[in-house]
């Protein structure tokens, strides 16, 4: 199945040489090996993902399952009515770097939204002139052309949740 979301990140978290994206306790082996800060990465990559009108609706359960689960396939809602799990965006992460990306090569297909998070891999993907992608908020912390965005890294400080909520209406108003 091709994802509906690829983050592109510029640093990989540790895993266990048996971590394996899925399964059933990936996210909270991937947390416990990397701390707080992966926590609040896939926290933000989660609330992208969600599809429920309100993502804060019951205090964000809707996100928070979809966090949980977040490299796993998500479910056929027709055939397994037993699970309740939120509505959602099908995601990848992929991690960017020197040695593995060289922009000139880079494909961004349209059957999928491609995330660019923060400078750095906005650089190393070849994207120079950011100002050529249209702005979605007035302070232009999130551009788009396509099916690609261009994001503040993946963290609070820098993605706030009115970001994510923007980033969130963008791809639901847009047919991939």
């Amino acid at each position: 199945m091709n994802p509906d979301i690829i983050f592109y990140l510029p640093t990989p978290p540790e895993l266990s040489t048996h971590w394996q994206a899925s399964h059933p306790d990936a996210i909270t082996q991937l947390v416990t090996l990397n701390g707080n800060h992966w926590r609040k990465i896939v926290t933000i990559m989660a609330k992208v993902c969600c599809l429920d009108h309100d993502m804060n609706a019951n205090k964000g359960i809707g996100w928070k399952q979809i966090r949980d689960q977040l490299f796993n396939e998500p479910h056929d809602q027709q055939t397994d009515k037993h699970i309740n799990i939120p509505s959602r965006l099908h995601c990848q992460l992929r991690i960017v770097n020197s040695n593995v990306y060289h922009h000139n090569e880079v494909v961004f297909t349209p059957e999928s939204w491609h995330i660019l998070c923060g400078k750095e891999v906005q650089q190393l993907m070849g994207i120079t002139e950011p100002q050529q992608y249209t702005s979605l908020d007035e302070k232009q912390k999130i551009r788009h052309q396509h099916t690609v965005l261009l994001t503040p890294y993946l963290d609070y400080r820098q993605y706030a949740n009115t970001l994510i909520e923007l980033t969130r209406q963008h791809i639901a108003s847009s047919k991939v």
